[in-house]
């Protein structure tokens, strides 16, 4: 079969980006799960959401905590599809209004990304806050009560089938020249009000860029002390040592 395709060339594009490289060695190698990343989602978009949610319900199996454990503690996918994590990021309303329906229809399980110093945030303070803290809103008159973001009661309840994790406390981006007391807040503190509040342990990180567990090694020791177990990042789910 003749082909245009110049294996040299391609081979030197993707390798000029790590994560070109990673995700293409993801892809021949057969990974077991994949991610598909949300952040707003507003009503006008229901109908999309709900083709996609279907389509994954048809070709993957929903990914919980308990499988991960079981995954690397045996080193063995137990499903015949791989797994696929709709992961929601930011801590939206909308996420619980709008996608936890079409979720619980195809019993396919979200993975919920709370920066949970928002969640505190007055309603008629958090679209400002959204603004300052790089929280993109595109549906920002979807709501006139002014809450855009979810509300403890809605996260304790999500949680009741679907994974919390956290994602700093207030959409901090932590740089390898972040003080310690600003990791401890976003990575300590933010774990234990999430907590407080759904009365389940927090067992997963995702810093903002959804960056790799090595991606800040001064950060290692704050992850540990904060008791997760898992870092997950655009490429990568990765235990902690």
């Amino acid at each position: 079969m003749n082909s245009n395709l110049n294996v040299r060339a391609f081979a030197e594009a993707i390798s000029r980006d790590k994560r070109t490289l990673d995700i293409f060695r993801c892809l021949i190698n057969n990974s077991y799960i994949r991610v598909v990343n949300y952040h707003n989602t507003n009503d006008i978009n229901a109908d999309r959401f709900e083709e996609e949610i279907k389509y994954f319900s048809k070709h993957f199996v929903p990914v919980s905590k308990q499988d991960i454990d079981t995954f690397f503690k045996t080193r063995k996918w137990p499903y015949k599809k791989p797994g696929l994590i709709p992961a929601l990021f930011e801590g939206y309303r909308s996420h619980y209004d709008i996608m936890r329906p079409i979720l619980d229809k195809y019993n396919f399980i979200g993975w919920f990304y709370i920066p949970s110093f928002f969640i505190d945030v007055k309603p008629e303070d958090q679209l400002d806050y959204c603004r300052s803290h790089r929280l993109r809103i595109t549906g920002e008159n979807m709501y006139p009560d002014k809450r855009i973001a979810l509300s403890w009661d809605e996260i304790k309840e999500l949680s009741k089938r679907h994974e919390i994790c956290c994602h700093t406390g207030s959409h901090f981006e932590i740089a390898r020249d972040t003080s310690d007391e600003d990791m401890y807040r976003e990575i300590v503190e933010s774990k234990l009000l999430i907590e407080k509040h759904i009365q389940k342990p927090v067992d997963v990180f995702c810093w903002l860029a959804g960056e790799e567990y090595n991606y800040n090694i001064k950060a290692h020791k704050y992850l540990e002390k904060a008791g997760y177990t898992y870092v997950l990042g655009n490429l990568k789910l990765e235990k902690i040592k």
